[in-house]
């Protein structure tokens, strides 16, 4: 008998902290705030776009500094992805474009305020990469986040931002 009863609370104390949990978890939060100048803050943005049969994507990667200075790099090389060493006899090494500009402090600033005003840093975003997601990751006012998503207005500021560029 004392089996049975000990089983059962068991039982209902798992569920009741399981429920409690998952109402926190279901809870929206929103994390908005007046972004102010700092050179620590940056944002990547990548978008890759589909490929034709069996060529690998192009990859198209922005990232923009706290001091301004947004660089850009795309094509099929592993080094769009990773700039840091690898090897240089992988497939498709030389496919790559990349060019930088360096935007006012002003400007800077008002590309942070629109990802944070956009709720980049509420909870409810996935965080699971899905297709043609675009994959947002970046630090804010010390506030991190790593992003998928095809939201409008995500993917409309990184093509405001890919118009700056040549290509």
């Amino acid at each position: 008998m004392e089996m049975k009863i000990s089983a059962r609370i068991r039982l209902l104390c798992t569920l009741a902290i399981g429920f409690h949990g998952l109402a926190g978890c279901a809870s929206l939060t929103q994390v908005r705030f007046t972004v102010e100048p700092s050179a620590l803050d940056y944002v990547q943005m990548r978008r890759v776009l589909p490929s034709n049969g069996n060529e690998k994507p192009i990859v198209i990667r922005m990232e923009l500094a706290g001091s301004g200075y947004l660089d850009y790099r795309s094509g099929r090389s592993v080094r769009v992805r990773n700039n840091f060493w690898q090897e240089s006899a992988a497939p498709d090494w030389q496919d790559l474009k990349t060019d930088h500009i360096v935007l006012t402090q002003e400007e800077t600033r008002i590309i942070y305020q629109r990802l944070v005003d956009a709720g980049i840093f509420d909870l409810k975003q996935k965080a699971k990469p899905n297709g043609d997601d675009l994959a947002i990751m970046g630090s804010i006012g010390f506030e991190k986040r790593m992003l998928f998503t095809k939201d409008p207005i995500y993917n409309a500021l990184f093509d405001e931002l890919l118009a700056k560029f040549r290509y």
